[in-house]
Parts: C-alpha cells; sequence; structure tokens
C-alpha cells in the first residue's frame, strides 16, 4: 500500500516535483519565522502585542493586493511569479532579520510587509499551477504534496534549529560562531535562495492569450464568475482563518510563557510534529478516495478541536505536574488532524466552484486567509492587552472551527447532490439517445 502510494507521488508531472522543491526551501524561513521569530522579538525587548502588531502587518500587504493578483494572472504564466518570489522572500528575509538585530524599527515593518507580499506571489500562484497540470486523477496527490513541503520545510528549520542551539557555539577561523536565533535565522534565510534554480526548471506551456479578458474593464470581468458559489465556499475558510490566526502564529508565545519552552525546545517539538504530519498527508488521497470528503473533512477537523480544547486547559491546571505532557501531546495531534483536511477542502473549494472560477478562488483563499490572520493578530493584540489568557483566546479559536466544520458539512451536501443530479442528467440524455 504504501508502495503504491509513493508510486503515484513520484509519476507526478516534474513541473509538480520542481514547483515542490520551491515551496520547500522557501517554507524553511517561513516555518523558521513561526518557531523562533517571535521568541527572539521578546528576547529583544518585544511585548506580546508589539509582537502581534509586526505580525499583522506581513498579512497587510497579501490583504491588500492578493485579490487583484488572483485576477491579473488569469490566463497568464505563472513561472516569472515563482522565480520572483524565490529572489525576494530570501532578501526581505534578510532585511527583516537585520533590522531586528541592529533594533531599526522603521525598517521593522517594512520587512514584514515586504516579506509578506513576495511569500504571496508563491502561495497564490501554486494552486493554479497545479491544478493546470494535473487531471482529475493526481489532482489531490498533487495537492497534498504541495501542503507536505510546509511539514518538510518544518522538520528541516526545527531540527537545525534545535541541532545547532545545543551546540552552543563552533569556532571557525578564530573565531566563535554563536548559534543563537539571529544567527539560525541568517543561515536558513541564505538557504532559502536554493529555491532560484528550482523556479527556473520549471517549464510551462505558453498559456493562450485571451484578448477577451485583455479588453474587457474590471467590473465586467469581476460580473463573470459564480459569486454565489464562491461567497458559499469561502465562508468557512474565513472561520477557519480567523481562528487559526489567533493561535498558531502565537503557539510558541503560549509554550514559552506557561511552560518555559524556548526556541529549541519548540523547534524540535515542531519538527516530530511536522514528521507525524507529513506521514498522514501521504494518505490524504487514499483516505479521500475510500471514505470522501465526510471523514477527510469533517471528521478529522472534530478531532482536531478536541485537541486544541484539550490544550486550553493545560494553563488551567498548569500547576499540575501533567499538564505540560498534555499541552504537548495535544499540540501534537492537533498538528496533523488540522493540516490533514487542508488539500481536501482546497479540493472540495475547487471542484464545487468550477473551472471558470478557479484562479480568483485560488487569490480569494491567500487573500482572506491573510486578512483574516490580519483581523486575528489585531484582536490577539487586543485581547492580550486587556489581559486575557490564552486558553480563552483558544476557545475563541474552537469556536470558530466549530462554525466551519459546520458550514463545510453543508458544503459537502450540496456538492454531493450536484454531482448526483449531473449524473442523473448524463443518464437520462443516454437513455433518450438510446431510443433515438
Amino acid at each position: 500500500m504504501i508502495k503504491e502510494i509513493l508510486k503515484n507521488y513520484w509519476q507526478l508531472p516534474r513541473k509538480i516535483h520542481y514547483l515542490i522543491m520551491v515551496q520547500f526551501f522557501l517554507n524553511i524561513i517561513h516555518v523558521a519565522f513561526v518557531l523562533i521569530l517571535n521568541i527572539y522579538l521578546r528576547k529583544k525587548g518585544f511585548s506580546d502585542p508589539q509582537i502581534a502588531n509586526y505580525n499583522s502587518l506581513r498579512f497587510l500587504g497579501v490583504l491588500m493586493f492578493a485579490l487583484p493578483f488572483g485576477i491579473f494572472i488569469k490566463s497568464k504564466n505563472l513561472k516569472p511569479f515563482f522565480i520572483l518570489s524565490s529572489f525576494l522572500v530570501p532578501l526581505f528575509s534578510l532585511l527583516l532579520i537585520y533590522s531586528i538585530n541592529r533594533d531599526l524599527k522603521q525598517l521593522i515593518p517594512f520587512g514584514f510587509f515586504g516579506w509578506g507580499l513576495s511569500m504571496m506571489l508563491v502561495n497564490v500562484c501554486s494552486l493554479p499551477f497545479i491544478l493546470r497540470n494535473t487531471n482529475e486523477k493526481n489532482s489531490i496527490e498533487s495537492l497534498s504534496l504541495s501542503f507536505s513541503t510546509w511539514s518538510l520545510a518544518m522538520i528541516f528549520s526545527g531540527i537545525a534549529i534545535s541541532g545547532f542551539q545545543s551546540i552552543g557555539s563552533l569556532r571557525i577561523f578564530n573565531y566563535n560562531l554563536y548559534f543563537d536565533e539571529y544567527t539560525l535565522l541568517l543561515f536558513i534565510s541564505l538557504l532559502s535562495f536554493l529555491s532560484v534554480p528550482f523556479s527556473i526548471l520549471i517549464k510551462e506551456k505558453k498559456q493562450p492569450k485571451n484578448n477577451q479578458i485583455n479588453d474587457q474593464s474590471f467590473a465586467i470581468i469581476l460580473k463573470s464568475y459564480d459569486w454565489d458559489l464562491i461567497i458559499k465556499a469561502i465562508t468557512p475558510h474565513i472561520a477557519i482563518s480567523i481562528g487559526a490566526g489567533l493561535t498558531i502564529p502565537f503557539i510558541n508565545l503560549f509554550f514559552n510563557s506557561i511552560f518555559n519552552l524556548d526556541s529549541d525546545s519548540f523547534s524540535l517539538l515542531g519538527s516530530i510534529t511536522s514528521l507525524i504530519v507529513f506521514i498522514s498527508a501521504l494518505f490524504v488521497p487514499t483516505i479521500k478516495k475510500q471514505f470522501g470528503y465526510w471523514i477527510s473533512i469533517v471528521f478529522v477537523q472534530s478531532c482536531s478541536i478536541i485537541c486544541l480544547l484539550a490544550l486550553a486547559f493545560t494553563e488551567i491546571f498548569s500547576s499540575y505536574s501533567i499538564s505540560m505532557s498534555v499541552a504537548i501531546l495535544a499540540y501534537i495531534f492537533r498538528q496533523p488532524l488540522m493540516h490533514m483536511a487542508h488539500p481536501s477542502t482546497n479540493e472540495l473549494m475547487m471542484n464545487y466552484v468550477g473551472k471558470k472560477n478557479q484562479e480568483l478562488i485560488s487569490a480569494l483563499t491567500s487573500s482572506l486567509w491573510s486578512a483574516s490572520w490580519y483581523i486575528s493578530a489585531k484582536l490577539f493584540q487586543l485581547l492580550r492587552e486587556n489581559g486575557y489568557e490564552y486558553y480563552k483566546i483558544f476557545f475563541i479559536t474552537a469556536f470558530l472551527y466549530i462554525i466551519g466544520t459546520i458550514l463545510y458539512s453543508m458544503i459537502i451536501l450540496s456538492y454531493n447532490k450536484k454531482k448526483a443530479d449531473m449524473i442523473s442528467d448524463n443518464k437520462q440524455i443516454l437513455t433518450l439517445d438510446s431510443l433515438e
């Protein structure tokens, strides 16, 4: 079974494999930021509200530009944007790390804003590129592999950060190199430049020019989309996104504050969790094909909500010695469960809205994810300024996840009915043809 699964991934088009490598090398700095950037900012003297404010800026650029960019790339080649992102993400990462280290408060917001904007290019383009270059049989494998790059990057960056910090320092040519957060973020940022050759290797057929689209006004283009389907598809995504934005970017602050986990310990925890996420992601296509969306989305997300609630309760009972072990276990199980649903929810959205809406829905999901995380970061900042404990914020996240899961259930019902009606109509047409 495992051999067959791996074979399916290996047989994907070469251009998909190159895209996966681009995503991996860009994601290694992304996950390094998730793992230790907040802790680094805290050590440099920034408070939780200040950190939340800075984090919100990396979503602001995406919020502003993702939607028009998604409309712009319709019927356009996507390779140039992968190349551009491969250069800009490492450059803005280096600028951001340098400005934090030198306490250049004027440059820090610009670094966050530019980094988020440059990551948007690859994130918005990846999904349409995969759907353009795969078919119905292998699209779920391609989407699962694309999502698994986050986990692989987390494993790599987590082990690297934890391993080098355990060494402490290294003497090179009479110079002591200290493996602190600054050095490690600098090293991983430079390593992410390896995405450049893989983005150049991507081969893409020239997209036919759509003069009709070029000649139309922006308003007419917008009217050509099925907005009723699009709004229904993105509503659960918004609920999940706002909930995730309240928790995921700040989970390292939770472990650091409640259980005193430093960047090396949390990075190792992130690697272990991501290994489970990666392995589980490989089985998503099999689970989806055998059990459908009800298991791969609704059941899986429901289990992750239970784990999140368990994590929240550990703060209430943090005085008990077992609470840290429960928190770690809840975090380890919650991550793969929530991530397992992502490829299936994206495929469901794409199938539900239809082909002509796919570029727009890709841009919208990226834009709304960032918009939601921008709102969440501001909300987290406000809640922490008013003395809200982490567990109360986690409860809000769980509530939003429940709403999102219920809404996904409604979309699954609608999509299954739509498919059943299409099959019924096709059978009637075949019957009439045979009578004639």
